[in-house]
């Protein structure tokens, strides 16, 4: 009987590092992007902190140049229990198959 317990544990355990390693979206990253980058006090109308809720990607355009990608995006954010909306862009920069975050308009953001 443990054996058999054991058995599933491992299959499970395998199945969820399996799941996990897929790539996210692209439409997934800038999401991620948005919630983990705009409350750490890089914009100067975000407060350090803030909490990011109801984002929302708009457009994805390709520019063409050096496989540059220009998104845009809105969301809410509320600090110190005050809710505001926000639209900016973002500047992504195709590497082969993945995408890196370049610039943050009307913030501050170096890539990395």
């Amino acid at each position: 009987m443990n054996n058999i317990k054991f058995r599933v544990l491992i299959i499970g355990l395998i199945s969820f590092f399996l799941f996990q390693c897929e790539g996210t979206s692209f439409n997934d990253q800038i999401i991620g992007d948005v919630t983990s980058k705009m409350a750490t006090g890089i914009c100067d109308s975000i407060p350090r902190g803030s909490t990011i809720t109801n984002v929302l990607v708009g457009e994805i355009v390709d520019i063409g140049l050096q496989g540059m990608t220009d998104v845009s995006i809105e969301f809410d954010y509320e600090t110190n229990g005050n809710k505001k909306h926000h639209s900016s862009a973002l500047l992504y920069i195709k590497k082969g198959s993945s995408y890196k975050l370049a610039a943050i308009g009307g913030c501050e953001f170096e890539m990395k």
